[in-house]
């Protein structure tokens, strides 16, 4: 997973941090997705409406966020199950986002918000500025 720091703040209610890693959609079969940035309530989905019709607005799912490096889960104490729900379907802009899907997250149970807060201090020990990051 590679990391680095937008420091801007959402409606998410914590600073976003810029991901590039992958998340497991859990429901109706499985599909894996690149995750594109991560706050402590929600994810940035990277993919084409066409290509996922069942992601549109209101419609909640199981997700995996995946804390290693590449997805494969050797570090799984950084690996987050949550609930998740789609609030938007983003269009993207050209050589700024990728279009994609503004998902909020709410961690399935207390040892997984331990996860997501033990992956984003993780993430936020990257100093701002200094570039993308690999951590894992």
């Amino acid at each position: 997973m590679v990391w680095t720091m937008s420091g801007e703040q959402d409606r998410r209610g914590g600073s976003r941090i810029d991901v590039y890693g992958q998340a497991e959609l859990r429901d109706q079969g499985v599909q894996i997705m690149a995750l594109r940035n991560l706050s402590a309530g929600g994810v940035y989905l990277e993919g084409l409406p066409h290509e996922y019709p069942a992601l549109k607005p209101g419609y909640e799912f199981e997700l995996c966020i995946f804390g290693s490096e590449d997805g494969a889960g050797e570090e799984e104490e950084f690996n987050v199950s949550c609930r998740a729900r789609v609030i938007r379907i983003d269009p993207g802009l050209p050589g700024k986002r990728p279009p994609g899907f503004g998902v909020t997250i709410d961690p399935l149970d207390q040892s997984q918000r331990e996860r997501l807060a033990n992956l984003l201090v993780r993430a936020t020990s990257i100093r701002p500025g200094s570039g993308p990051h690999r951590v894992g």
